[in-house]
């Protein structure tokens, strides 16, 4: 679409998923700027998605699809890579590289909502917010008040080999879901990388007092792991009750 145009990279070639019932049958998925040119229906819920540090690829999109035929959630992943001579770290690197890319992954949040004026299909009462491992730093760092509820899977929220220091930008009554691996192979309590730091492995700490917040660990899990049945389980409950 040619309002789009003037988007950076990240946000012109995000990933959009909108349900069967926005464009009919079946559920539209392709490129913002690919969107056609008229979106029928009223305003609906949007879920941003900030995708790890593998990019846009199969899983994402298989969670995409999820939202939209499972919840009726249209959701948009920026695609991060996009923005040229990104930055790539390759672990264990100097902690002012990952810095680096959190502040440009804190962007691509800003982007997104600056955008939502060329998106009169979004409602803009109903955002949501979610990331995994590296999107999952955004998502918990994020300060703003736009977004109705936060996901952030396979990140612990803790001060930790990956970041200077947590710096979470939630507030108390944020509601907010946070699934991790029991044995996160980077962010868990017996990670090669956090064997010199003390370490909970988890977001325990950080959403004490919060509560609306739920941790939950799944028990051997992979690092990615928004896809698996019980995550999927405890995001529809989630975001269930947030959209009732």
């Amino acid at each position: 679409m040619p309002e789009f145009d003037d988007l950076p990279p990240p946000l012109r070639q995000a990933m959009l998923t909108l349900p069967a019932h926005a464009c009919g049958e079946p559920a539209w998925a392709g490129r913002l700027e690919a969107l056609p040119s008229h979106v029928p229906g009223p305003p609906r819920p949007l879920l941003l998605f900030l995708h790890g540090s593998s990019g846009l690829n199969e899983q994402t999109q298989a969670y995409q699809r999820w939202l939209a035929d499972t919840l009726g959630l249209a959701s948009l992943a920026p695609d991060s890579f996009a923005r040229p001579n990104r930055p790539r770290y390759q672990s264990p690197a100097p902690v002012a590289e990952y810095e680096a890319v959190h502040a440009l992954r804190l962007a691509e949040i800003q982007m997104a909502l600056a955008a939502l004026p060329l998106m009169p299909w979004v409602d803009a009462r109903q955002l949501l917010l979610a990331g995994s491992s590296e999107g999952g730093v955004a998502v918990a760092r994020w300060r703003g008040r736009e977004f109705a509820g936060r996901l952030v899977y396979g990140w612990s929220c803790e001060d930790n080999y990956f970041v200077e220091q947590a710096d979470n930008g939630f507030d108390p009554d944020c509601a907010l879901l946070n699934v991790l691996s029991d044995a996160d192979p980077f962010f868990g309590r017996d990670s090669e990388y956090n064997r010199s730091l003390d370490v909970d492995g988890d977001s325990r700490r950080a959403l004490a007092g919060m509560p609306r917040a739920k941790l939950v660990l799944l028990p051997q899990a992979p690092h990615t792991l928004y896809n698996l049945p019980e995550a999927r389980a405890l995001t529809a409950d989630f975001l269930s009750s947030l959209l009732a």
